[in-house]
């Protein structure tokens, strides 16, 4: 038997990884796993706030952080509370950076058992250009990785 202990789940609080919690959240509860809720802040976001630094006032750039950083703190929130509504333990964790390498490193530095990612997140049409974040997750990641469609057949656990 497949020991299941620790769920990876990267989140942005796009639809589609709303849709991988209940995955996560259902194969927690069924194995008695617990979830780590992996928020990536990507370094675009970040540089791009500091370029455009000369352009507007600081108090305005530190308003657009504070702005993204309850964001986030609202998603991991949002995580957290569905665990806890089926008593799921859940950790959350935010990094910064490209979001497929952190996912990546937070699987093989952190004993992960499964990623469950959503397909599809905010990134929108870049995904074209550069590959999806999933499709590389799953070339790279060093275990088992499930992708949730927004759209499809449903899973329904016995």
């Amino acid at each position: 038997m497949i020991a299941l202990e620790t769920i990876l789940l990267p989140t942005d609080g796009s639809e589609c990884s709303r849709k991988a919690l209940t995955y996560a959240l259902s194969f927690a509860q069924r194995f008695g796993a617990q979830i780590v809720a992996l928020h990536v802040i990507e370094r675009r976001w970040e540089e791009q706030t500091q370029r455009s630094s000369g352009e507007l006032r600081p108090e305005v750039i530190r308003e657009a952080q504070e702005r993204h950083a309850e964001e986030v703190r609202q998603i991991l929130a949002e995580v957290g509370n569905a665990g806890a509504k089926v008593n799921v333990v859940v950790e959350t964790r935010v990094m910064t950076g490209t979001p497929v390498e952190q996912i990546v490193r937070m699987a093989q530095t952190f004993p992960v058992d499964l990623i469950i990612m959503g397909t599809h997140g905010r990134t929108g049409i870049s995904h074209v250009f550069l590959g999806s974040v999933a499709e590389r997750v799953v070339r790279y990641a060093p275990c088992p990785v499930l992708t949730v469609r927004l759209k499809g057949q449903e899973f329904i656990a016995p």
